[in-house]
């Protein structure tokens, strides 16, 4: 047996002896163990909205919603052209009069259904991002699902342009700061609060509530009013045709031509459709691109972006000098330096075990980048994984939720990376094999169950006996158990880099393989898998 390549756990984890066939290993996490039996036992973009230049140049046909009660509740959309606006009780007088009844007429915003505009009253962050969405797109937005709240779609839309929003904020007060930012980023300038404001100011966009013209009296820090809401936008509307996006951010590295961030309609327009979606332990579902295992590649996808990539192919790419799919562990250490030995995430610091030995952690790009290493074969980069910074310091839990879903999906993923390790080396793919799976899958659930972590179980039941027991008339067989990892990639990584006989089991004659999973018992997680060759 030999110790978990990569423990991510707490401080204060009280780690389980790991076992050796030849003694005892000093605690270190995860634990992984195989055998083999033969007869007899053998050891700058932009997206423009280019939409709103038809709204804005052909007939003024817009939709409009309300911004109050109505759009809150998620009422009907109405599609129509500016009228006459009907008289508003509170605005006579008010400075901001003429452009409150240019933006009800444009179905920019409503008024309340007691016939008040209430224009003194403080907007939210969706409310305002709802106005400047309503002023350039009309109702062209395509919603986001009956269960979505009503603001979600526009908040879709700003993420696509990469504005800075953030629709956990949705109901929050909006300031005077923050709109100069999205405003400034809706003309494609991405500044922070002070330079957004400037930039305002010297494009007539804005003058500041005291001191005009200046940045000290624009009032960064006040929360905005309706009526200062709607005139923002006229000034905007007043000078620019078009709203556009901030450019992508240039990252360090992609797997088959995709980022982190990148859409999911982009993922598909470059792979294809995935083989399957897998759950995972961090929340977001993996795509699975098992269809040529020589460019087998997992694509983490939530809310419609790439937030996680893992391929063991050659076909990753780097702007980082000095590394390469072809590197080695002390190349990406010249090239980036020492690796992480632990992870901040809130107040609890998560330790990472032998860093830089089989595994290095790196946090670039707003990711956590891990270079899995062959032993082996000279310390070689055998598989890259990126997790992006949100969801990796989101899983407060080592193994995340655990289902019965994401059992299967270890268990698919499993056989995945032995037949990518395979292919890789110019080695035939196994077949998958339901028999020796539920062989597998009991053997699992038995060590979690009977606090044991061996090929043989109490009873003194080996891997011959359960294969017999299952009817498997097999010539050749072997069984690669762990437990304690968080995930197959990391449970795969152990497998390839021990001396122990799993390596060879994985690379191996056998033509089968079944992959068995369970969560409990005392490591949480105990894998088992399971090579055989028919007998006949």
């Amino acid at each position: 047996m030999v110790r978990l390549r990569r423990r991510l756990a707490k401080k204060e984890f009280e780690p389980s002896v790991s076992k050796t066939l030849n003694g005892w290993l000093p605690p270190e996490g995860g634990i992984i163990v195989g055998f083999i039996y033969g007869w007899k036992a053998v050891g700058k973009r932009t997206f423009a909205a280019l939409l709103a230049s038809a709204l804005l140049l052909g007939p003024a046909a817009v939709g409009t919603q309300t911004v109050g009660a109505a759009e809150r509740s998620g009422g009907p959309l109405s599609v129509a052209v500016a009228e006459p606006v009907k008289a508003l009780s509170d605005i006579a007088g008010h400075w901001g009069r003429d452009t409150i009844e240019w933006a009800v007429s444009q179905h920019i915003v409503d008024g309340f259904a007691d016939g008040t505009f209430q224009p003194d009253k403080r907007v939210s962050e969706a409310e305002f991002l709802t106005m400047l969405l309503r002023a350039y797109v009309g109702d062209t937005i395509a919603a986001q699902g009956p269960n979505a709240p009503w603001y979600a779609k526009y908040y879709a839309f700003a993420a696509e342009m990469r504005w800075p929003v953030d629709q956990s904020q949705a109901d929050a007060p909006y300031k005077r700061g923050q709109v100069a930012r999205l405003l400034a980023a809706s003309q494609g300038q991405e500044l922070d609060v002070d330079a957004s404001v400037r930039y305002l100011l010297d494009n007539g966009l804005a003058q500041g509530r005291t001191s005009g013209g200046t940045t000290a009296g624009f009032g960064t820090g006040e929360t905005l009013t309706r009526a200062e809401a709607v005139q923002f936008i006229r000034n905007l509307k007043g000078k620019a045709q078009f709203v556009t996006g901030l450019s992508a951010p240039v990252r360090t590295f992609a797997v088959r031509g995709v980022s982190l961030g990148d859409s999911e309609a982009s993922v598909q327009a470059k792979l294809g459709a995935p083989a399957r979606k897998d759950p995972s332990e961090y929340g977001f579902e993996w795509h699975i691109y098992n269809q040529e295992y020589a460019s087998y590649a997992q694509i983490g996808i939530q809310d419609g972006k790439v937030v996680g990539l893992y391929t063991n192919s050659a076909d990753w790419t780097t702007r980082q000098a000095g590394i390469g799919a072809g590197s080695k562990a002390a190349d990406v250490v010249k090239a980036l330096g020492k690796p992480l030995d632990s992870i901040t995430k809130g107040f609890t610091k998560y330790l990472l075990n032998n860093p830089g030995k089989e595994d290095g952690v790196y946090e670039i790009d707003e990711g956590y980048v891990t270079f899995f290493y062959d032993t082996h074969e000279s310390s070689a980069v055998e598989a890259i994984q990126i997790i992006a910074k949100s969801s990796e310091e989101a899983k407060s839990d080592y193994y995340g939720t655990v289902s019965d879903a994401l059992r299967t999906a270890f268990e698919r993923e499993v056989f995945d990376l032995a037949n990518a390790a395979r292919a890789k080396r110019g080695l035939p793919a196994f077949h998958w094999d339901d028999k020796a799976a539920g062989t597998a899958r009991k053997h699992s659930e038995d060590m979690a169950k009977n606090g044991y972590f061996d090929h043989t179980s109490p009873t003194g039941q080996k891997l011959k006996d359960r294969f017999n027991a299952d009817d498997i008339d097999y010539r050749l067989g072997a069984e690669n158990i762990a437990a304690g990892q968080p995930n197959a990639i990391v449970a795969h990584s152990g497998w390839l880099n021990s001396g122990t006989g799993h390596r060879e089991s994985l690379l191996g004659a056998t033509t089968r393989l079944g992959v068995g999973v369970y969560f409990g018992g005392k490591m949480r997680a105990y894998y088992t898998q399971n090579f055989y060759t028919p007998g006949k």
